[in-house]
């Protein structure tokens, strides 16, 4: 599989990027804020223009694994995030799954919408066993989406990931295929 069809929640649609969303995208990439607990950025133009073209590049890749989305609002079609589905072990139908959203949309809801749509894509269109990811103990954001959703928390990762120049703990979170099937609050998705 190669591209695939975009998922519909209620107000965002997690889509192939294109290069018609650089400068959205280079809103969020440049935040200081949004990349606080990322590896890299926050970025000027060309390493945002550069990062686009190789995660648009991803499209064309023979056995895909790594999915970067675009994160657009239905109302405005304003990209306002990134959404990352990585399949990580094909034989155990594995993935692991990443997010974050441009600053001036936290708290709002849609973290939740984008977890949910990733974890609809995983589940039910890749029929993947289990799905995990992996956030800073201090993005306390984060942390309380996953748990909200439904997550479990497997690990506890001490100096693990080196950020900015500083080493940094981490938290692992995982759902099995049966845990999305039985949660009490399914989300109905679109695939278009």
């Amino acid at each position: 599989m190669t591209g695939i069809a975009a998922v519909e929640t209620e107000r965002l649609v997690l889509r192939e990027l294109s290069e018609d969303d650089f400068e959205d995208i280079h809103e969020f990439k440049s935040d200081l804020q949004v990349v606080k607990y990322l590896t890299w950025g926050p970025n000027s133009r060309e390493q945002t223009l550069h990062s686009l073209r190789k995660q648009i590049a991803f499209q064309n890749e023979e056995n895909r694994q790594i999915y970067v989305l675009a994160v657009e609002l239905k109302c405005t079609k304003k990209v306002i995030g990134n959404a990352l589905f990585m399949v990580r072990d094909p034989d155990f139908k594995t993935a692991e799954i990443g997010y974050f959203i441009n600053s001036n949309y936290w708290k709002k809801g849609y973290g939740i919408e984008i977890v949910n749509g990733l974890l609809y894509l995983g589940f039910n269109i890749f029929d993947v066993h289990r799905i995990y990811a992996i956030c800073d103990v201090e993005n306390a954001g984060s942390v309380k989406l996953l748990k909200k959703i439904g997550f479990r928390q497997e690990g506890h990762f001490i100096k693990n990931l080196k950020v900015k120049g500083q080493w940094r703990n981490n938290y692992l979170f995982a759902m099995l295929s049966e845990e999305f099937i039985n949660r009490t609050e399914n989300v109905v998705f679109k695939s278009k």
